[in-house]
C-alpha cells in the first residue's frame, strides 16, 4: 500500500459516482429461479447495481451476473462493458482486488470495441442520411453514443489508473492513465474570440471532425443542447481526473515539480472553463482538490509561507464555490503549514495560536458532513488526506501546546488544562468520527432504533442522489439525457438539504442513533463526572506520526504525557504480540486447514517459546514506553484503557512492571496490581450507562461449534440443508477477512475453515456450570449456530450470549471484521456476521462474550476491528462485551471460562465480568501450568466495569 500524504487528491471516479459500495450484507439471497425469470439485462443491471449500494452484495452479485449473461447472449457490448465495471466495483470493495481489475479492463476492453461499432454505425447512418436528404436525427444519435462509448472508456482507464495506485502499483497506474485519450476543455476566453455558428459546431464535438449534415430539427435541438453541455463537462470531468492522477502518482514518487504542474493544469481547466462547466458540482470539487495539492507539494518541499498561502487560497476558492464540505483539507493543511512554520519563527506562540485555530476551522467544516452521504463518500475519496489526519494532528497540537504551558507529568491547571481539554475532546471526538467513516466505507445501514418510514425517506433519497451522479459523471449507456447538467446540480443540492432534515428527524427520534452518529463527545470534565470513580483512572492514548500522548484522568486531576511516535509504538507493540504468541503459530493465526483440526482451530501442538529472557524484554519495553511515564498517576486503581492503534491488540495484563522473575508465574504482570478494562472511548461508556442498559436475570445462551462446509459429516444426510455459502457465490467478504488475519492468500481449492471442535466442550461445560447455579442455559450447536438464528429469533432476554466460533478482528481493512457462524444452512444470511451487521441486532442487555477471536496484524494497524466489532455489541445492547485477541488451546481455555463463570454466576457472587475475569487469570497464573501469557492473557473485557 502506499503511504498516506497530507492533503495529496485521492480521486475515485466510478460508475456509480461517490457511492460507496459494501461487503455482504444479511440480507435475502436471490434464487437463480427468480433470476432466470428476468429477461431485461439493463433491468438486472439497474438493479445489481442498486442493491450493491444498499449493502447487498449477495443479492447484487446475482443480479450483475445475470445482467452480464444477457448481454453477452445478445453481443450488447456496452451493456457488457458497464456489467463488467459494476461486478469489478463489487469485487474491490470485497478486497478481491485482483479480480476486480479484471473486470475493469474487461469492461475497458468491451467499451473500446463498442466504440469502434458505434463509429462504423455512425459513418453508414451519416451516409444514408445524406442520400436520403433526411434530418441528421440518427446520425447524431450515433454520434453520440461514439462520445459516450469514449467517455466510459476514458473513466475505465482511470478506474484503473486509481486502483492500481492505491495497491501501490505506480507503474500499472501510470500505464493506464496514460493511455486516456483527453482534451483539454475549452475556455471561456477562447470561445468569445470564435464565432459559434448556432449548433452547427455541437458536431465537432460529438462525431470525429466532420461537421453535422444539416441542421438539427426544432424538436431535436433541446436535447443536443443538453447534451452538448454534458459533454462539455465530461470532457473537463475526464481531462481534470487524468490531470490529477499523473500529479499524485508524481508527488508520490518525489517528483514535486512534476506534480505541480499536473495540478496546476487541472486547476486552470477547471478555473478557466466555460461557465456552465466551471460551475458545476465535480469542477468546483476538482478545482478545490487541485488548489490542496499545489499546497501540498510547497509544504513538502518546506515552503511553509508559500504553503500556508496556497492553502489560505485553497479554502478561499471552496467557499466560494459554495463547497464548504470540501474546505478541511485546506484547513487542515493551513494548520500543519503553520504549526511547522512557527519552529522557524521568532513569535512561536502567536504563529502556534493561529495554527490552532486552522485546526479548528477545519474540524468544524468535518463536523458538517453527515456520515453516509454523498458529501462524506467525495470528502473520503477526494483527498489522500483523511479526516483522520485532521483529529489525529489537531489532538497532537493541542496536547503539545499543553506541555509547553505546564511540565509533563505534573497535573495541569490553568491554560495549559484548557489545551489539554481541548486536545481530549479532539481524540474523543476522532475514535467516533473513526468508526462512523469506516461504516461509510462499507455503507452500512443503521437500521435497529429507526423508524422505518424514515429509514424509507433517507434510503430513496440517496438512491435518487446516486442516480443524479450517474447521469452527471457516471458510466452512460443510454445517452438519452433529457435534462441539463445545471438542473441536475440543483435537483442534487435540493436532496442533500432533504437528507441532512431527515437525519436529523432520526436522531429526534432515536437517542440510540444520536449517540452513534451525532453526539457531541464528552469533555474531560464531563469524563470525571460521568464515568470515572474513586478506585478508576482513565489511561487514554492518541498516537500521532511525529509524537503520541498519553492521558491520566482521575477524578480529582488530568496528566498529560509525551510518549515515542506511533511507529515505534506499534512496533514495541508488535513485537510483544510476537512473544505472546508461540513462534510456530505466528504464520497461522487463523485456524485455515484443508482438514480439520481437533484442537481449537489453531492446531495447538506445543505450549509457548520458553525463551522467557526474551518475552520479559519485550513486554518491559512496551510498559517502560506506554505505560510506565503514567503509573504515578493510578497506583493499585482500576484501569479504564483507551487505546490507539497496534495497542488495541495487545493485553494489558501481561506488560511487566519489571524484568525480575524466574519464571512465567512469577513476573511482575501489571494484572497483579491493578484490575484493567478497556473501553472504544470515554464517551462510549456514558452512552452505555445513559442507556441504562444492564444485564438481568440469570439466563445463558452459548453459540457455538458451527459447521463451516457442505461436505461436513453433521450435515451429510440431512434434507433440506441449503449448500454452503461459499457454493452461493457468498463469502468474498469472509475470504478476504481470513487473508488479512492470516496474513497470506487463501490455499487453492477455497476457503476451509478449520471446525472448533473444543468449542462444543466448552460451551457444554459452560452451559453445566450454568444450571447448577440456578440458571437457564440454551445451546446452539451445529446447523443451530447460525446468522439466521441470532438475527431472527429472540434473543432479548439472555444475561450472558457465549460465543465460541471464529471471530476475524481485521486490524488492515477493519471492515471485514465479523463473527463467523455456520455458513450451510442458512435461509437468509451468509453466516459471516460483520461489525456493520452486529450493529442492526437486537441483545436486550447481555453481557457478551466472543471466546475465539483471532487478529491479523498486517502493514496497517488500525484499531477499528476490536473497536468496531465490541462497539456495535454495545449498540445492539451489551454494556459490556468479552472479546479474546487471539484463539487458544482447548483445555486452557476451558479451564479458564469455567473458572470466570463460576465466579460470575456463584449463588454468592457480586462479581462484574472485569472482577471474575481477573481473578479467573490469576487463578491460572497461579496454577503454573498455564501461567504463560499465551493461556490466559488474550481475553479482555471492554465497556462498563459495573
Amino acid at each position: 500500500m502506499i503511504a498516506k500524504t497530507y492533503g495529496l487528491l485521492f480521486v475515485i471516479v466510478c460508475s456509480a459516482a461517490f457511492a460507496s459500495s459494501l461487503p455482504f450484507s444479511s440480507s435475502a439471497h436471490v434464487s437463480p429461479a427468480a433470476l432466470d425469470m428476468q429477461t431485461d439485462p439493463n433491468t438486472a443491471l439497474s438493479r445489481g447495481r442498486s442493491l450493491l449500494k444498499q449493502g447487498h452484495a449477495d443479492q447484487a452479485l446475482s443480479y450483475l451476473e445475470t445482467a452480464l449473461n444477457l448481454f453477452t447472449q445478445t453481443n450488447n457490448t456496452r451493456g457488457i462493458a458497464a456489467a463488467q465495471d459494476a461486478l469489478g466495483d463489487l469485487y474491490m470493495i470485497q478486497g478481491q482486488d485482483k479480480v476486480a481489475l479484471d473486470h475493469y479492463r474487461k469492461a475497458y476492453d468491451s467499451f473500446v470495441a463498442a466504440r469502434g461499432k458505434d463509429q462504423t454505425d455512425q459513418a453508414a447512418a451519416s451516409s444514408l442520411a445524406s442520400r436520403a436528404g433526411s434530418t441528421a436525427n440518427a446520425a447524431t444519435q450515433t454520434a453520440a453514443s461514439v462520445v459516450d462509448n469514449g467517455y466510459n472508456a476514458n473513466l475505465m482507464l482511470a478506474k484503473i489508473g486509481d486502483a492500481n495506485y492505491r495497491l501501490g502499483h505506480l507503474s500499472e497506474a501510470g500505464s493506464a492513465y496514460l493511455m486516456m485519450s483527453v482534451k483539454r476543455p475549452e475556455t471561456a476566453a477562447a470561445k468569445a474570440t470564435r464565432r459559434l455558428g448556432g449548433l452547427g459546431a455541437i458536431g465537432a464535438i460529438m462525431t470525429t471532425g466532420r461537421p453535422s449534415v444539416e441542421a438539427p430539427t426544432s424538436a431535436a435541438t433541446g436535447l443536443l443542447e443538453t447534451k452538448k453541455e454534458l459533454d462539455d463537462y465530461r470532457v473537463a470531468i475526464v481531462y481534470m481526473t487524468y490531470e490529477l492522477g499523473l500529479g499524485r502518482l508524481a508527488f508520490a514518487n518525489n517528483d514535486l515539480e512534476t506534480a505541480r504542474k499536473h495540478f496546476q493544469n487541472a486547476l486552470e481547466a477547471g478555473s478557466g472553463a466555460l461557465p456552465v462547466v466551471a460551475n458545476l458540482g465535480q469542477t468546483r470539487r476538482f478545482r478545490a482538490a487541485a488548489r490542496t495539492s499545489l499546497g501540498d507539494v510547497a509544504l513538502r518541499q518546506a515552503r511553509y509561507k508559500d504553503a500556508a498561502k496556497m492553502f489560505t487560497d485553497a479554502a478561499s476558492g471552496a467557499q466560494k464555490d459554495a463547497r464548504l464540505d470540501l474546505m478541511w483539507p485546506a484547513q487542515r493543511g493551513l494548520g500543519r503549514s503553520l504549526w511547522l512554520q512557527a519552529a522557524q519563527e521568532k513569535d512561536a506562540a502567536k504563529m502556534r495560536e493561529q495554527a490552532l485555530n486552522a485546526y479548528r476551522e477545519a474540524l468544524k467544516s468535518i463536523e458538517t458532513i453527515r456520515a453516509g452521504s454523498l458529501r462524506a463518500d467525495e470528502s473520503r475519496t477526494t483527498f489522500l488526506a483523511t479526516t483522520k489526519d485532521v483529529y489525529d494532528e489537531a489532538a497532537s497540537a493541542f496536547a503539545e501546546t499543553a506541555l509547553l504551558n505546564s511540565p509533563a507529568g505534573n497535573a495541569l491547571s490553568g491554560k495549559a488544562l484548557d489545551y489539554a481539554a481541548e486536545s481530549f475532546k479532539i481524540t474523543e471526538a476522532g475514535r467516533a468520527r473513526s468508526l462512523l467513516d469506516m461504516l461509510g466505507e462499507v455503507n452500512a445501514q443503521i437500521t435497529e432504533g429507526v423508524p422505518a418510514d424514515l429509514l424509507k425517506r433517507k434510503q430513496d433519497n440517496l438512491n435518487r442522489q446516486q442516480e443524479i451522479a450517474e447521469q452527471l459523471t457516471g458510466i452512460s449507456l443510454s445517452g438519452d439525457q433529457k435534462q441539463k447538467p445545471a438542473d441536475l446540480e440543483k435537483e442534487l443540492d435540493k436532496l442533500q438539504t432533504e437528507f441532512d432534515e431527515i437525519e436529523n428527524q432520526i436522531r429526534a427520534g432515536s437517542p440510540r442513533y444520536a449517540a452513534l452518529t451525532g453526539a457531541q463527545p464528552l469533555t474531560l470534565a464531563e469524563t470525571q463526572q460521568k464515568v470515572l470513580d474513586d478506585g478508576t483512572v482513565l489511561l487514554e492514548y492518541s498516537l500521532g506520526n511525529d509524537t503520541s500522548y498519553a492521558f491520566a484522568v482521575t477524578q480529582s486531576g488530568v496528566s498529560l504525557f509525551k510518549l515515542p511516535p506511533r511507529s515505534n509504538i506499534d512496533k514495541l507493540a508488535t513485537d510483544f504480540r510476537a512473544q505472546l504468541i508461540p513462534p510456530k503459530l505466528q504464520r497461522r493465526i487463523v485456524g485455515i486447514d484443508v482438514v480439520a483440526e481437533q484442537q481449537r482451530g489453531l492446531g495447538l501442538v506445543e505450549g509457548p517459546s520458553e525463551n522467557l529472557t526474551a518475552f520479559v524484554a519485550a513486554s518491559n519495553a512496551l510498559y517502560r514506553a506506554a505505560v510506565e511515564p503514567a503509573s504515578n498517576s493510578f497506583g493499585d486503581k482500576r484501569l479504564l484503557v483507551v487505546a490507539d492503534g497496534a495497542l488495541n491488540y495487545i493485553p494489558f495484563e501481561a506488560l511487566v512492571r519489571s524484568t525480575d522473575g524466574a519464571d512465567y508465574a512469577s513476573l511482575s504482570y501489571l494484572i497483579k496490581s491493578n484490575e484493567i478494562v478497556y473501553a472504544p472511548s470515554a464517551s462510549v461508556v456514558a452512552a452505555i450507562r445513559q442507556s441504562g442498559n444492564k444485564p438481568s436475570g440469570k439466563n445463558l445462551l452459548a453459540v457455538a461449534d458451527p459447521i463451516f462446509s457442505s461436505d461436513d459429516s453433521r450435515v451429510k444426510g440431512k434434507a433440506g440443508v441449503p449448500a454452503a455459502a461459499e457454493a452461493r457465490g457468498l463469502g468474498l467478504g469472509l475470504e478476504s477477512a481470513v487473508n488479512d488475519v492470516a496474513g497470506e492468500p487463501t490455499a487453492a481449492g477455497g476457503l476451509r475453515l478449520a471446525r472448533l471442535v473444543g468449542t462444543r466442550v466448552e460451551a457444554e461445560e459452560i452451559g453445566k456450570i450454568a444450571k447448577s447455579n440456578g440458571s437457564q442455559a440454551d445451546l446452539w450447536i451445529d446447523l443451530n449456530a447460525s446468522e439466521d438464528n441470532l438475527r431472527s429469533r429472540d434473543v432479548t432476554n439472555y444475561r450472558i450470549i457465549h460465543v465460541a466460533t471464529h471471530g476475524l478482528l481485521d486490524a488492515e481493512r477493519p471492515q471485514f471484521t465479523g463473527v463467523v457462524l455456520s455458513l450451510v444452512g442458512n435461509k437468509d444470511n451468509d453466516g459471516f456476521l460483520r461489525t456493520d451487521e452486529i450493529f442492526n441486532l437486537r441483545l436486550g442487555a447481555p453481557l457478551v462474550m466472543l471466546s475465539a477471536c483471532e487478529t491479523g496484524l498486517g502493514k496497517e494497524k488500525r484499531g477499528e476491528g476490536v473497536i468496531g466489532l465490541t462497539r456495535a455489541f454495545m449498540y445492539a445492547g451489551a454494556p459490556t462485551v468479552g472479546v479474546s485477541l487471539w484463539s487458544v488451546a482447548d483445555k486452557s481455555t476451558a479451564d479458564l471460562m469455567a473458572d470466570f463463570y463460576r465466579r460470575l454466576l456463584g449463588p454468592a457472587s457480586s462479581n462484574s465480568a472485569s472482577v471474575a475475569m481477573r481473578a479467573a487469570q490469576l487463578g491460572l497464573i497461579s496454577g503454573k501450568k498455564y501461567s504463560a501469557p499465551f493461556y490466559w492473557a488474550p481475553f479482555v473485557i471492554v465497556g462498563d466495569w459495573r
